[in-house]
């Protein structure tokens, strides 16, 4: 029976942007524009996305004048089908069961009891029907494509042709005395290295030897040597009989403060992007699971009265982050945000 009620849904998807049903909520449609996957390596064509608000239950009488035209029933009778259906669908989403619209999507209650819809991936856009994805391919060229087209014959030899022909006997006379080369190049090195290790020093000039006159050795330095003028500080005179005070130690230079190495900047981030919060332990522990087999880094940790699951992402441009996001709301939770950017709460 739940498959009449999709199909009906359906149906005025297409037609309309916004669909209510009565007792229950209303359809919505966003446009999304072309979209190029480069993690997926696919494009895709313009689509109509649907979202659903609870919220918004006011009967415009559309979807029952739609029933009644499809059944070929009074509008009560279509009214009282489309009553009976609603209410299977509330008694199964309060048994906590999922409840599946073919081609629409699909309903469920939180563990707070809070009704969620998870859109099928349908494009309602009737400009774009039938248009799959298309997956990203590089151009290959051929061998004639990438080869120039040959030049019309001259009777003179061009710039060019005169020019590579030099370069080609360049190349061939380099070849040819090769071992010439290298010979030359051996005997370099090595009278380089007798150079450094077996060349003679060079002779250093002796240093000029002063005369001293013999009456001037062995002898007191005369009165005109001048002598420290300092004065000593804390000293005290000494008498005849005692011995010189000797001078204080002048104090010891502090050593130098040893440098401090420069902390090096980070490139790299660090974001975590939530896809869940569960009620019950295995519930996160399949997520946890699930987001290890696809490829990335699965955190959790204790959230209200529930346990948030989450991936974190080490990155160092934008895109890749982006991208991250894009994978974990495409096989994860179309709900995923980014929780935190290095260890900073995103508000």
């Amino acid at each position: 029976m739940r498959q009449e009620l999709s199909t009906y849904i359906a149906e005025l998807l297409y037609e309309h942007d916004r669909l209510v049903v009565p007792g229950l909520g209303s359809f919505e449609l966003s446009h999304a524009p072309a979209l190029v996957d480069q993690v997926q390596g696919q494009v895709s064509a313009p689509a109509k996305q649907v979202r659903f608000n609870e919220n918004l239950v006011l009967d415009d009488g559309l979807f029952v004048a739609h029933i009644q035209a499809r059944r070929g029933e009074s509008a009560a009778a279509a009214g009282a089908w489309l009553a009976g259906e609603l209410s299977g669908i509330k008694a199964a989403l309060d048994r906590r069961e999922i409840v599946e619209l073919a081609g629409v999507g699909r309903f469920f209650r939180n563990y707070e009891m809070q009704l969620q819809f998870v859109a099928d991936h349908v494009n309602f856009n009737t400009d774009a029907y039938g248009l799959k994805a298309v997956a990203l391919q590089p151009i290959h060229r051929t061998a004639a494509e990438r080869t120039p087209p040959a030049p019309a014959a001259a009777t003179a030899p061009t710039a060019a042709a005169a020019k590579a022909s030099w370069v080609t006997q360049l190349g061939m006379w380099g070849q040819q005395y090769l071992s010439w080369w290298i010979g030359l190049a051996v005997v370099l090195f090595a009278l380089v290295i007798y150079v450094a290790l077996f060349a003679p020093a060079a002779d250093v000039p002796e240093p000029d030897i002063i005369d001293v006159p013999q009456e001037r050795l062995n002898t007191s330095p005369s009165k005109d040597v001048v002598e420290d003028e300092t004065p000593l500080q804390n000293t005290v005179p000494a008498s005849p009989a005692s011995p010189p005070t000797a001078r204080e130690t002048p104090p010891s230079t502090p050593a130098p403060a040893p440098e401090q190495t420069p902390v090096p900047t980070a490139s790299e981030h660090t974001a975590v992007i939530a896809v869940g919060l569960f009620g019950k332990p295995e519930n996160a522990s399949r997520m946890v699971e699930k987001i290890a087999k696809r490829g990335f880094s699965p955190v959790t940790h204790p959230e209200k009265n529930g346990t948030r699951v989450a991936i974190q992402v080490t990155y160092s441009a934008e895109k890749t982050l982006n991208a991250a996001l894009a994978e974990a709301r495409k096989h994860f939770a179309p709900n995923a945000f980014i929780i935190s950017i290095d260890g900073e709460r995103v508000k």
